[in-house]
């Protein structure tokens, strides 16, 4: 008899689910139906210009997010610059000069040296705007190399903020922005 009351709840259950299911599905296509019956605002006429927040202003300091689909095409351009080989003797660095590590110094070894915020790498930045595994420096038949490795937010060179960089033989005196203007800006120099 306990099994038969079991089994009649049991049932109860999957009944009493089902019903509130399509109670719940019912009541979104009503929703969607009444949506839907509403003029849109774009087929209201109006008279001057819209209602709402004035336009912003340009900020040149804003973070800018960009998308890439494929690697641009200047970056190209950037690694055929006239870039000086490195001194026998030359030790190349990083040096942050700007952001949260300023003062910071970092040695760019032949292996390469990785930038990110995933704690594994050489150079760890704590921004949201860099990748975990944002981007790689080293040496390349004896020239520094700076190369993205496919970071969402870019890299970006001597403040062209509208260039991305995908690769690049780095000159003394060049300033790399892993995200971002406005994120940890780091100088190349060799000593």
């Amino acid at each position: 008899m306990v099994e038969l009351y079991v089994f009649l709840g049991g049932i109860t259950l999957v009944l009493i689910g089902i019903v509130v299911t399509l109670i719940r599905r019912h009541s979104q296509i009503k929703r969607h139906e009444a949506a839907m019956a509403k003029p849109s605002a774009a087929a209201v006429p109006r008279s001057g210009p819209a209602p709402g927040p004035p336009a912003a202003a340009f900020d040149p300091a804003a973070t800018r997010i960009h998308f890439r689909e494929s690697p641009p095409a200047a970056s190209t351009a950037l690694l055929k610059r006239d870039e000086a080989a490195l001194p026998a003797d030359g030790a190349p660095r990083l040096v942050c000069v700007g952001g949260t590590r300023k003062g910071s110094s970092f040695p760019v070894i032949i292996t390469g040296t990785t930038v990110g915020r995933d704690p594994n790498n050489d150079i760890v930045i704590a921004d949201p705007r860099v990748s975990y595994r944002h981007a790689w420096i080293g040496i390349i038949d004896r020239k520094v190399v700076l190369r993205d490795l496919g970071s969402t937010n870019g890299t970006f060179l001597n403040a062209k903020m509208d260039t991305l960089v995908s690769e690049v033989a780095l000159s003394p005196g060049d300033t790399i922005f892993f995200g971002g203007h406005g994120a940890e800006q780091f100088r190349f120099v060799v000593d």
